[in-house]
């Protein structure tokens, strides 16, 4: 996250090389003037980042022409990271020190207001990281977020204590060797392979922890773990459906978001050197890049909208579809099993929206008035809950996006095909304190029961 010093640059760049040529040394120097104009140099390997003196900004893009242009500028330089697009009119980004005076001058010159999410981000981590640390190792609740391990674990408890209502399987593993783990639950599971499919997943994004915790809340819902009366509900549809539910659709992404970078947002598998940059021995000159976005790795309208070429941005698509193990996974059982699926539903985090196909075209889908319908329904009963308001939109007003799973299985005939997004809507964002797991789960599960309901 921070530039070299000359010295450092000098010492490992230059100095024990065998040979320098006159190639590298411009591009060398090119990176080093790139440097002081908001290109950052990285580790060769990345590691814990401290987030001291960054901040969270809420950019105001609707009175200023030119301000959605620069901010993209901003990422594409990683001068800034964006947190959340908001509604087409306004971006919430986390600024660095080093970049603040002139992200906000710049500003100021665009005649773009901006207000303050968080003064304090660094002070937000520690803040969290000391709510993980207070959890009891081995156990699992809704009152602390939890490792992957735990997560999994917790699904194998779950089955034991249920036999006839549960079964757990792996799609597959991770590039780290993670396993995919899912869960299955119908009345009588074992002879429910014909029965309609109500696929639900999390987490595919790292840094959006609340959305694997709402997803393991509904799990135990199912089962009568929580919310007691519900069950009389979800007994009725557990006789009708199976639901196959994947919590933690990023297990590599979201283990180094718990413990090196807590905003890190994609997989881990390293995909090249940032801009294409690198010396004649296959060293990257600005930085080596880790990961892809997974929610823009599907095969539909791919790398065309809301993505970046350079493989170090949040955005980054991979160089074709499918290149990551937990997309190529999660797809190879969804397709093979596409014409039994009558619900596709996605969670993530935040903002608060209920999100219809498509992302990447504005004119409204054939089905666009019963995903109205649905729409209505879940932002409804969520409200009724805890009078939390979450809008209805299509995804593609949110920002135009390519190569999201929602799309790939709308375009596979799963009609509907949804994501919602959490709480809240920034003043935490992704680091959505503990305390609101639950009432999260509460009014999610609620939602999900309306929608089940309009199938």
């Amino acid at each position: 996250k921070n530039a070299y010093t000359i010295e450092q640059w000098y010492q490992r760049r230059v100095r024990g090389q065998p040979l320098v040529t006159m190639f590298t040394v411009a591009l060398c120097v090119l990176s080093l003037v790139a440097s002081c104009h908001g290109y950052r140099l990285m580790e060769e390997e990345d590691g814990v980042v401290d987030y001291t003196g960054y901040k969270t900004i809420r950019v105001d893009l609707s009175g200023s022409a030119g301000a959605a242009a620069v901010v993209r500028e901003w990422v594409d330089e990683e001068r800034v990271d964006v947190l959340n697009e908001g509604i087409g009119d306004e971006a919430d980004l986390l600024v660095g020190p080093n970049e603040w005076e002139s992200v906000t001058g710049e500003l100021e010159n665009l005649a773009a207001s901006y207000e303050i999410l968080s003064e304090d981000v660094v002070g937000d981590v520690e803040t969290e990281r000391a709510q993980l640390l207070s959890a009891v190792p081995g156990v699992f609740d809704f009152n602390n977020y939890y490792a992957v391990k735990y997560m999994h674990s917790h699904l194998d408890a779950l089955v034991s204590r249920h036999p006839g209502k549960a079964e757990t399987f792996s799609l597959g593993q991770t590039y780290q060797g993670r396993d995919m783990k899912a869960i299955r639950i119908s009345n009588n599971v074992a002879s429910s392979g014909s029965k309609p499919i109500i696929w639900v997943d999390g987490g595919i994004h790292a840094r959006e922890w609340v959305s694997s915790a709402t997803v393991m809340y509904i799990v135990n819902s199912l089962l009568g773990e929580v919310e007691p009366s519900l069950q009389s509900k979800f007994q009725g549809l557990m006789n009708k459906y199976q639901f196959v539910i994947l919590p933690m659709s990023n297990p590599d992404g979201y283990e180094f978001s718990r413990t090196g970078n807590r905003f890190w947002r994609k997989t881990r598998r390293p995909s090249g050197c940032k801009y294409g940059y690198e010396t004649s021995n296959g060293r990257c000159i600005y930085g080596k890049c880790y990961g892809v976005d997974p929610n823009r790795n599907w095969d539909i309208d791919f790398g065309r909208q809301g993505v970046s070429k350079n493989p170090c941005s949040d955005v980054y698509p991979g160089k074709s579809a499918f290149t990551e193990k937990n997309t190529q996974a999660m797809s190879s059982w969804l397709a093979k099993h596409a014409s039994q699926i009558d619900l596709y539903l996605s969670f993530h985090s935040y903002s608060q929206l209920f999100l219809k196909p498509v992302g990447y075209d504005r004119n409204p889908p054939v089905d666009a008035a019963m995903h109205n319908a649905a729409g209505s329904a879940v932002v409804n009963a969520i409200y009724g809950t805890h009078g939390k308001v979450y809008k209805n939109i299509r995804s593609v007003e949110l920002y135009p996006t390519s190569g999201s799973s929602q799309d790939w299985m709308y375009s596979k005939g799963v009609k509907n095909a949804y994501t919602i997004e959490l709480r809240d809507t920034g003043r935490h964002g992704f680091q959505l304190p503990a305390s609101q797991i639950i009432p999260t789960g509460e009014e999610n599960v609620r939602g999900f029961l309306a929608l089940l309901e309009t199938l």
